[in-house]
């Protein structure tokens, strides 16, 4: 009886060391990687509710804007660029300054994005116009105050014909390309 009893305990031990090692250890293991994945997915979604929480700020605050304040954004950063309008809008610019513009080309070469961000387009154009100084510097203010952004990216002066002064310019305006 006793070698029954003692191989009976050791036959339990061995049973419920198998059991423990089989069934509970893998059940545990289980719960534990469900867990993890409970907690990953609770990170998650918290991520997503922030995200949707700064998604509809930012549409509310889009809304809050003025349909003018969004022409005025069209207009001053447009989706693509027109060279009959910039041309004809610096030859106006020239006439009110009161200088004479000898000639404005559009750099044909395929506008590409710039190096800052990919999303603005630049958009040459070289001109040359001759006036007296106060005139070329009424003109410059001008460029500063179109619609859009005209930014003067290379200029030389030289002095012409009767102590007139010319202004050889490379102007750069930008166009957006929304990419999302």
């Amino acid at each position: 009886m006793i070698f029954n009893s003692f191989f009976t305990q050791i036959v339990m031990a061995v049973l419920a060391v198998g059991i423990l090692y089989f069934y509970v250890h893998p059940t545990f293991t289980n719960i534990g990687v469900i867990q993890d994945s409970i907690m990953q997915y609770q990170a998650e979604k918290e991520k997503v509710d922030g995200v949707n929480e700064r998604l509809v700020d930012l549409n509310s605050r889009m809304e809050s804007i003025p349909p003018e304040s969004n022409q005025a954004l069209m207009t001053y950063l447009p989706e693509e660029v027109d060279q009959m309008s910039v041309s004809r809008d610096i030859l106006t610019m020239t006439e009110e300054a009161n200088v004479y513009l000898e000639s404005i080309r559009y750099d044909k070469t395929t506008p590409r994005p710039t190096d800052k961000d990919n999303n603005f387009i630049r958009h040459n154009f070289s001109m040359s116009v001759s006036g007296t100084y106060e005139d070329i510097k009424l003109f410059l203010s001008k460029l500063e105050q179109n619609n859009y952004p005209l930014e003067v990216s290379k200029l030389s002066i030289s002095v012409g014909e009767d102590s007139l002064m010319k202004a050889d310019m490379n102007v750069v305006t930008y166009s957006y390309t929304n990419t999302i």
